[in-house]
Parts: structure tokens; C-alpha cells; sequence
């Protein structure tokens, strides 16, 4: 209820700034070509996850068939609307009941993808550090400094103290299997490769926001569209609200107007971007996760899974 209240009250809002009918004129010129060129970045961005989705599997000898692996991916798509994509954390629930994966194993891959996610949308934002309002650079200052701390801390034992306190002793088996995963995708290999492939993937996403705005007769350079992007990006992931709403379209509203584009190309450039990259992924997400509703797991796998959770239970 609350996710539909906030897309309601987004729409609605951004209608009503853009004036109905000048923000509909400019949809309904918007050429379709400019359109499927942005969905096709948008699906780009996918690809390039789902790539470093496979070589995080590979490197913790994690062994999923491809087509399971690309619908497990595809279905934590669907949970892009959750605060800070957190509800990503279904694909390991979903590597357990179809492939027979300990939830421990997997859970590394899905919190390093959102922490190597952070790291490249900061980085973009980095490219137009001089374009960027003050209150966003403080924003990309602070992730910056949390990110730095977050990454020595993964790359170290210091954090697993933790896993003797009393409330949580009775999971410190499977938290540090866990542990010890992301500490091996944290090293300098792996955690340059994700990062580069990240940077490619979030590049997409900015550069289809580029296209949109040419589409709209909306020109500002590519390093500006780029870091209006990652910093909206930024800016939503730290409200926390789900898949970033009003934070993301507010602040891109702001910097684009503040970027020189008139009210009306700015509100429908947002509008149009959002579609493209939020709703368009959950879109594929959910259908994802109808085919894998449909695909009935293998017994045997179902009994693999249990089988390898019990022998991880063990002490």
C-alpha cells in the first residue's frame, strides 16, 4: 500500500508541476526511435549485472544452471522497488528452493552487487563533481566515507566479534560462512572487476537518460547527464523510501532545471527515465518470477537443498 501511495503521489506530482497538458505534448512528440534506445541501454545495464552476477557465482564455485541463473537474476529485479534494493536478497532464497544453494553461500554475492552498484553510481557522480549542487556533493561525500569504511571492514576479521553475542550465537555458523565469502569477493581482484562492470552497467543507465533529453529537443552534455543520474541515484538511495521514489525524481528534477532545461522537458525527461530504468526492471522482474513460479523444482534438488542446509546446521 505504502509502494502504491508513493508512485501515486510521484505521478500525480509530476503532472501537476509540469503543467498536464505541456507535459503530455511533450510525450506524445517524443520520438519512439529515442525511446527504444533507452530501454535498450536499460537492458544493457541488466546484462552487464547479470555478468557480474555469473562471475561472483564462479568465483565462489557457486554452480547454477544458465537459464535458472538468468531467471534468478531477472527475478530480483522485481525487488528494485524495496529501500536500497534490499528484497534482492529473494534470489538467494530462490537459489536455495531451486538449485539447493545454503542461503549462507549466496548472500555475499547479493550484498556485494549492491555495494559495488554504490561504488560505480559514486564514481559517475565523481565524473561531474563541479556540476553538482553543494547539498549532493555532501551526499556523495558521506557514501563515499561510509562506502570506505564498509569495505575495510568486510576485508578484515574485526567485524566477526559480533557473531559471539548472545542474540545472534546461534547463527554464527552460517554468518560466517557468509563473512568469509564477502571478504573473498571484497579482495582487490574480484572487487575491481565487479566495480568495472558496474561503471559500465550505471554508464547505460545515464547515457539513456542523454537520450531522453535529446529526444526532447533537451541538450546538455553527456559528463552532465551522467552525474545528474548517479547523484539522483544517490540521493534516493539514501532516503530509503522504496526503489528511491520522490528522492530520485525530485533531485533530477532540481538538477536538470538547474542544468538549464526548460520546466516542461525536465518533469517529462524525469517521467520517462523512470519508466525506463525503474518500472521496466521490475517489469521483467515479475515476469521472471511468474516462469520460475511456473518451472516445479526438481524433488532431487529440493532434497539436495535440505540435505546441504542440514549438513551447514551442523555445529
Amino acid at each position: 500500500m505504502l509502494l502504491i501511495l508513493l508512485t501515486v503521489v510521484v505521478f500525480v506530482g509530476l503532472f501537476s508541476y509540469g503543467d498536464f497538458r505541456d507535459l503530455g505534448g511533450q510525450l506524445s512528440r517524443f520520438p519512439v526511435i529515442y525511446l527504444l534506445a533507452a530501454l535498450g541501454l536499460a537492458f544493457a545495464n541488466y546484462a552487464l549485472r547479470f555478468l557480474r552476477w555469473s562471475y561472483y557465482l564462479h568465483f565462489l564455485k557457486i554452480e547454477v544452471p544458465f537459464v535458472s541463473s538468468v531467471l534468478v537474476f531477472l527475478a530480483g529485479l522485481a525487488m528494485a522497488i524495496t529501500p536500497g534494493k534490499a528484497g534482492e536478497l529473494i534470489k538467494s532464497y530462490l537459489l536455495r528452493d531451486r538449485i539447493g544453494v545454503p542461503i549462507a553461500e549466496s548472500a555475499p554475492v547479493v550484498v556485494m552487487e549492491r555495494l559495488t552498484d554504490v561504488i560505480a553510481v559514486v564514481l559517475l557522480a565523481l565524473m561531474g563533481l563541479a556540476l553538482l549542487p553543494l547539498p549532493v556533493l555532501l551526499v556523495v561525500a558521506v557514501v563515499l566515507g561510509l562506502l570506505a569504511g564498509i569495505v575495510a571492514l568486510i576485508a578484515t576479521r574485526r567485524g566477526d566479534r559480533i557473531f559471539d553475542l548472545p542474540l545472534i550465537r546461534r547463527w554464527s555458523g552460517s554468518l560466517r560462512t557468509s563473512a568469509e565469502g564477502m571478504r573473498r569477493l571484497a579482495g582487490p581482484r574480484p572487487l575491481v572487476v565487479a566495480v568495472i562492470l558496474g561503471l559500465g552497467a550505471w554508464f547505460c543507465e545515464g547515457l539513456a537518460l542523454w537520450v531522453v533529453l535529446e529526444g526532447l529537443d533537451a541538450h546538455v552534455s553527456l559528463l552532465r547527464a551522467l552525474s545528474i543520474y548517479a547523484a539522483a541515484t544517490l540521493v534516493g538511495a539514501v532516503s530509503a523510501l522504496p526503489g528511491g521514489l520522490i528522492g530520485t525524481e525530485g533531485s533530477m528534477l532540481a538538477m536538470l532545471q538547474q542544468s538549464g532545461v526548460a520546466k516542461g522537458a525536465a518533469t517529462a525527461g524525469t517521467l520517462l527515465v523512470r519508466l525506463v530504468t525503474l518500472w521496466f526492471a521490475v517489469a521483467l522482474g515479475m515476469l521472471a518470477l511468474f516462469l520460475l513460479n511456473r518451472l516445479r523444482p526438481n524433488a532431487n534438488l529440493q532434497q539436495c537443498g535440505t540435505d546441504q542446509a542440514a549438513l551447514h546446521a551442523k555445529p
